[in-house]
């Protein structure tokens, strides 16, 4: 069966372990129309469940747009030290609030995902569908998507939006004590779905906010070839300044797809029956990761993936930990969707008649890569404060003095009357 590896395991991949410290994609293949995805490598037929994951073309585009803000949202967090983010975690908060919003912060929250000619049906279909069947493509792989709108007790939203979030996004909506236990269980429920990977979100709740929007992921992958640790040995790493460090190098010699380019090379890396896998992009001598992520869009990754071949490759992998904490008002914003976070411009309205603003958006995540396989975790919150209501309009009213009129002259502080007098329209 001829496939497109841009699958919607690219993105879910992407979202947890491809922006580690280099990008990761799928090599899954994917049929053209109603979309079933069947990796392509898979060693035994039994650990594939049997609910496979189905997408019309719409859906399927809508998926891989996603693709395209992940790679924008990884090059807003460029620089010389190690990071993990999961643009899908980010855009799931995204995709809930969009169903909240109206008007021009929904179109810009839309246009910044990549969905600005794609409806919020669509979307949400494709959401959707992650959800109810990435944890069962592979039996040998944990993958966890879950969802929480923590709301504040005095505030009231609105059923049609609490429905379309339970039924669409799988969300729990629970009323919650801001001023009382509600931080400590915002995040005890961060630490269950991420397996204690990301044990808080928010270190302080104020007990004014409306609302904490929250998406976690969790990814538990073991590797179809596991290294062995006798052939882990300390080796030298060359760091962005040219500083020499030691890492714990894992290392074995097997089959994998790989392609070599002119700026780099590119190996893909499976777990488990072949459905989820990394993909590790080295640049060569000379080259930085900054230099080809520029370069790099969702039409090259999936270009990239169907040249890769079978070669026997003689691999060296640092085993690592990486965590990182990114916040997200101003990467965001910057890709076009700055109205959410002004207390002036944001529509919310979908979501209550109570008028709010995103105060904080931000990321947790971490990834831990061994000889085993791979963990990754994120947990991506928005925190909703009450908007400043609008001041009212002076109102419009006529001062015409055509007639006598009676005047003072004060002193402001103590309103003594310096002058006072009228005037009918006569003159000296």
């Amino acid at each position: 069966m001829k496939i497109n590896k841009n699958s919607v395991k690219t993105t879910t991949m992407i979202g947890l372990t491809a922006l580690a410290i280099t990008s990761c994609a799928s090599s899954n293949k994917v049929q053209k129309d109603n979309v079933v995805v069947k990796p392509d490598n898979i060693q035994n037929m039994e650990d594939m469940d049997n609910s496979y994951l189905i997408l019309s073309d719409e859906q399927l585009s809508a998926v891989n747009k996603g693709n395209t803000f992940a790679l924008n949202l990884f090059r807003t967090q460029a620089g010389m030290d190690s990071k993990v983010v999961s643009p899908l975690s980010v855009a799931y908060l995204m995709g809930m609030l969009a169903n909240g919003a109206e008007g021009n912060t929904q179109t810009e929250i839309m246009k910044t995902l990549g969905m600005n000619d794609v409806s919020l049906e669509t979307l949400n279909e494709a959401y959707k569908a992650i959800i109810n069947t990435a944890s069962t493509l592979d039996k040998q792989t944990t993958v966890n998507i879950a969802n929480c709108i923590a709301v504040n007790q005095q505030i009231s939203i609105k059923d049609k939006y609490k429905q379309a979030m339970s039924q669409t996004y799988n969300a729990q909506v629970e009323s919650m004590n801001f001023a009382g236990d509600a931080l400590k269980r915002i995040n005890n429920w961060c630490d269950k779905q991420t397996n204690g990977m990301i044990p808080s979100i928010i270190n302080q709740l104020n007990p004014n906010a409306i609302a904490v929007i929250m998406n976690a992921i969790y990814f538990n992958g073991t590797w179809d070839k596991k290294f062995d640790k006798n052939d882990t040995k300390k080796e030298p790493f060359k760091g962005y300044t040219r500083d020499i460090k030691r890492v714990d190098m894992m290392h074995q010699n097997a089959k994998f797809d790989f392609v070599e380019q002119e700026d780099f090379s590119a190996i893909n890396l499976p777990y488990g029956n072949g459905t989820y896998n990394m993909t590790v992009i080295l640049p060569h001598n000379g080259k930085s990761t900054t230099e080809i992520m520029e370069k790099l869009n969702a039409e090259k990754l999936s270009e990239l993936n169907n040249k890769m071949e079978k070669c026997i490759v003689d691999l060296k992998l640092p085993r690592f930990s990486t965590s990182t904490e990114t916040q997200l008002n101003k990467p965001i914003s910057n890709l076009g969707a700055p109205s959410m976070f002004i207390s002036s411009q944001a529509d919310f309205s979908k979501i209550s008649d109570t008028p709010m603003f995103i105060s904080s958006m931000l990321q947790k995540a971490k990834i831990e890569v061994s000889e085993e396989g791979t963990k990754a975790a994120a947990v991506t919150a928005g925190v909703m404060m009450m908007s400043a209501f609008p001041s009212e309009q002076p109102r419009r009213v006529e001062f015409h003095a055509d007639h006598p009129f009676v005047y003072l002259i004060t002193e402001r502080h103590t309103g003594a009357i310096f002058f006072i007098g009228q005037y009918t329209g006569d003159n000296l």
